[in-house]
């Protein structure tokens, strides 16, 4: 039964709950049961609360039985990366610097979750200070891969990928400044949704790079991403960088046919530094849609190179001000190589941030003329390459070697500096059983319209969410 109840989408779970057909106790019951069997081998969780999961799933049970209305969410089992605030619970940011770190009230996120009927299960694993790729943590343990735990899961939300591809939580809540949701879908085959940024709520959220961070939900769904995005999507006055303007409508655009959508293809995006299995995948992807109905085209995104480079200089430069005081007074307590890179934002000028800034700008406003002019949504690959050894420092592909960590980033990071939405999906599985992945990007506040696209994908069954069969 336990199995079960963890393999039923969030929508589901939710309709049960309301229904009186489940109660979110029993729900909370069998995510936990499954978060405690398999959650220590893949480090997934920081801190698991099953006293305080059982009393907000009691709550919830309450609500239904006095016949109220317990939210679109009701029940269903929810795990947050550990930068955002839950009363009661640590916020480590996966640091020991902040081991002890106890957060006195939620964090507006949190209340969101919350009020739309969630149970929240605990706090999940991070790269330290979400600042890497892969999901090393040598403090809580690095996040494993479940389809192969000598892999990385991506990162830096390693934890959130890996419960929802091993059933532990229904849906989680990553952050992604340079990738850090895709990243993590892409390599344990879930859906990652990156929001336009401001979209969603980051008060009272560890930050990474105020000017490039945004936080979502990674599923095992399309429609269960929109669920979510339903209740934290929208204005925020305790967050300046929140955009004062309504949500899209994510429940009315889900089953929406693709008859008529442009989709532009960007090969020039990835091809010629992606595995070759990685752009069998997104061509499989592209014939998809268009069999379904969408005029697939061909489009090129302009100065990428530049475009990398200046979001490098956006987020090392910040970062470096985040962490200032750390590296001043403890540096000997944090992960020497997010220690190495931090430090390179004390040597970016102030005139090479100044211009990055006027760059982005000017950027973006040419990739909206250039190619959003012309499509509606842009697909390329999320990843380059599969989950690699988290033992490896470099990867070879097509005959060239890159930085294991940083080529996991290449196809990601664009997407924060302009500051679009991008809905990561699973392609399949390469030879060798490892989930590969592709996104669909987005104009701005076009959310709704990359997440029921690949719900779309998902109805005709060109791609799917597979859980991992992990037993630990």
């Amino acid at each position: 039964m336990t199995d079960e109840l963890t393999l039923l989408s969030a929508a589901e779970i939710a309709r049960r709950v309301r229904a009186k057909e489940l109660s979110a106790v029993e729900a909370a019951e069998a995510f936990l049961g499954r978060a405690e069997k398999v959650g220590p081998e893949l480090n997934t969780w920081i801190t698991l609360d099953r006293e305080g999961a059982l009393k907000g799933a009691r709550a919830v049970d309450e609500a239904v039985t006095q016949g109220k209305n317990p939210g679109p969410l009701a029940g269903v089992p929810v795990g947050l990366k550990d930068l955002i605030d839950v009363a009661g619970l640590r916020t480590t940011a996966g640091s020991q610097i902040y081991r002890d770190n106890m957060a006195k009230e939620d964090a507006p996120i949190t209340r969101m979750i919350r009020k739309a009927g969630a149970v929240i299960l605990g706090k999940l694993n991070l790269h330290e200070f979400a600042f890497g790729p892969t999901g090393h943590n040598p403090h809580y343990g690095d996040q494993k891969n479940p389809w192969d735990t000598e892999r990385v899961t991506g990162g830096s939300s390693g934890g959130s990928g890996n419960a929802v591809a091993t059933a532990q939580a229904s849906i989680t809540i990553g952050s992604d400044t340079g990738g850090s949701i895709r990243i993590p879908a892409s390599l344990c085959g879930t859906i990652g949704h990156k929001p336009t940024f401001g979209l969603v709520t980051k008060a009272a959220c560890f930050p990474l790079s105020w000017s490039l961070d945004s936080f979502g939900p990674l599923a095992a769904s399309a429609e269960d991403a929109a669920l979510m995005m339903s209740a934290i999507a929208g204005p925020d006055p305790s967050d300046p960088s929140s955009l004062q303007m309504p949500a899209p409508d994510f429940a009315g655009a889900i089953g929406t046919p693709l008859t008529g959508l442009r989709v532009g293809h960007a090969r020039n995006y990835y091809t010629d530094q992606s595995d070759p299995e990685v752009v069998k995948g997104v061509e499989e992807a592209a014939r998809a849609l268009s069999d379904a109905g969408a005029q697939v085209t061909e489009v090129e995104i302009p100065d990428l190179n530049l475009a990398y480079d200046a979001c490098s200089t956006f987020m090392l430069a910040e970062t470096a001000a985040v962490h200032e005081k750390h590296l001043r007074e403890c540096a000997d307590d944090m992960d020497p190589w997010v220690v190495e890179r931090t430090r390179a934002g004390f040597f970016i000028p102030a005139t090479a941030y100044i211009q990055a800034q006027r760059f982005r700008a000017q950027w973006t406003a040419r990739v909206l003329k250039e190619v959003f002019g012309k499509v509606d949504l842009v697909l390329t690959a999320a990843t380059p390459i599969p989950a690699p050894l988290r033992t490896a420092d470099k990867v070879t592909v097509q005959g060239k070697e890159y930085g294991a960590r940083l080529h996991l980033i290449a196809l990601t990071r664009h997407i924060n500096f302009l500051g679009f939405p991008s809905t990561g999906f699973p392609t399949g599985f390469n030879s060798e059983g490892l989930p590969l992945g592709a996104q669909l990007i987005g104009a701005p506040f076009q959310d709704h319209r990359t997440l029921a696209a690949v719900d779309q994908l998902e109805k005709s069954g060109a791609i799917n969410v597979k859980i991992s069969p992990f037993e630990g």
